[in-house]
């Protein structure tokens, strides 16, 4: 495995992060506005204007359209773990309906990282309160949020069929901990999908490890995002 970009890595949400993700995802909205529904478009520009997201635009955009097809399961829950200021979250409420959405964060950061992440990460990273997730999401039904270090904060949780999963936590202990739980929970043609399999080399080290021997392949896409789907 090779390593991933450790200065890049570093930028930690900070100013030049995000300038950089301005710059690049405005190219891409503008490729997305010559060819995808206008308001969908509008929704994406809303959430980065925001500040709401450190995805690029086609990042959101496949967020948005895997959430809307699989929005179609019967008797199925939606989940998210690492929802940071709930922008991703946000593009999932767009399509759910009355679908349940859980939400999973610490809402106080990262966690202590390991060995395998490299120190590319700093402890208490993306901090974003509760109550302010809460605030921008309330309009929408039916969502529950369990705060804590994933996978404790699943404890008591009610058994769930999952249709989709959201990963976005950074880690290779927290990604290692999402696939272990969801994974036995996914309904078949479920759709795990994780941020930054092609950037950290932790979240990458988990996938492999986790899908060694299981029959679904990894599916890496063209942005930083990879996805499995339940068979």
């Amino acid at each position: 495995m090779w390593l991933k970009n450790k200065k890049f890595q570093r930028l930690g949400g900070g100013w030049l992060e995000r300038s950089s993700l301005r710059l690049w995802s405005k190219m891409q909205m503008s490729a997305l506005h010559a060819r995808k529904d206008p308001e969908v478009v509008k929704l994406l520009v809303e959430v980065q204007k925001e500040g709401r997201t450190l995805l690029s635009a086609w990042e959101q955009y496949f967020i948005y359209s895997l959430a809307r097809a699989q929005a179609g399961f019967k008797n199925a829950t939606m989940a998210e773990v690492g929802v940071y200021r709930a922008g991703s979250a946000r593009l999932i409420c767009a399509v759910k309906g009355d679908m349940l959405l859980y939400l999973f964060d610490t809402f106080e950061g990262l966690p202590e990282s390991t060995k395998e992440d490299h120190s590319v990460h700093r402890k208490n990273q993306y901090a974003y309160s509760i109550e302010q997730v809460q605030a921008y999401l309330r309009e929408f039904p039916n969502i529950s949020y369990f705060k804590g270090i994933f996978p404790e904060s699943s404890v008591g949780v009610p058994e769930q069929k999952y249709c989709f999963v959201h990963f976005d936590v950074d880690l290779y202990a927290g990604t290692k901990a999402c696939l272990e739980y969801f994974y036995p929970r996914m309904l078949p043609a479920g759709v795990m999908l994780s941020h930054d399999y092609g950037l950290l080399a932790g979240v990458e080290q988990a996938f492999t490890e986790f899908f060694a021997d299981k029959p679904e392949n990894v599916i890496e896409l063209p942005s930083t995002q990879c996805m499995v789907i339940k068979q």
